[in-house]
Parts: structure tokens; sequence; C-alpha cells
């Protein structure tokens, strides 16, 4: 297997080659109009990418949680598909929780600020 150094090594590599990734999808998806659309997408890309978990049970060795999902769906080489989809699942849910806090968060400043703008109009 690996030694630490490698190990190391081998995810930053993935490290840099997800966030590239994760940058184009997010230049394609800005080309959607709608941020209800636009920004969940942002999000499950993201956590599909930046999901780890232990690549086997007890193990130190940590490995992309749905690379692990593909190479044991299509490959046939293991049991951890319940496994992984399991956190995938848990990491999505609080990743939707989230984002969710923050819209309500974005929603009130846009309500607030809107209260607190002075009135346009020819009142005069």
């Amino acid at each position: 297997m690996f030694n630490e150094s490698e190990y190391q090594t081998v995810w930053l590599v993935y490290l840099a080659a997800a966030t590239g990734c994760w940058l184009v999808w997010w230049k394609l998806a800005g080309l959607i109009k709608w941020w209800f659309i636009r920004e969940p997408l942002w999000i499950i890309m993201a956590v599909l990418l930046f999901t780890p978990t232990e690549a086997e049970v007890g193990a130190g060795w940590q490995a992309p949680a749905f690379l692990i999902y593909l190479l044991d769906t299509i490959l046939d080489t293991g049991d951890n598909q319940a496994r992984m989809l399991g956190e995938l699942s848990l990491v999505m849910t609080l990743a939707f929780a989230a984002y969710l806090f923050f819209v309500g968060l974005r929603a009130l400043y846009h309500h607030w600020r809107k209260q607190d703008a002075p009135p346009t109009g020819s009142d005069a």
C-alpha cells in the first residue's frame, strides 16, 4: 500500500483536481439564472467531491466516499455501497440544513434592507 507521505501526496493531488472540477461545475451551474436551482447544484457537487470516509472499516486510510461507492458498484469489488450511501446522505442532509439556514438569513437581510430603504417615487 502507501506510506504516509505518498498517502498525503495522493490526497493533495485529489483535492487539487476535485477543486478544479468543482470550480468548472460552479461556472457551468452559474449559467442557470434561478438561484434556487443553481446553489443546491453547487452543494450537491461539493458534497460528492469532498466527503471522505474510511476506505475499510477500522482502517486509518480514508478515501472519497463517492469514489468508493462507484468502484464498489461498477466493479462489484466490495460491500460498502450501503455504508457509503448512508454517509453521503448524512453529509448531504447536514449541508442542506446549513444551506437552508443561510437562505433564511439572506431572506431576512433582504427583507430588513427593503424596509430600511427610502421610498422611491415622485411624491414631491
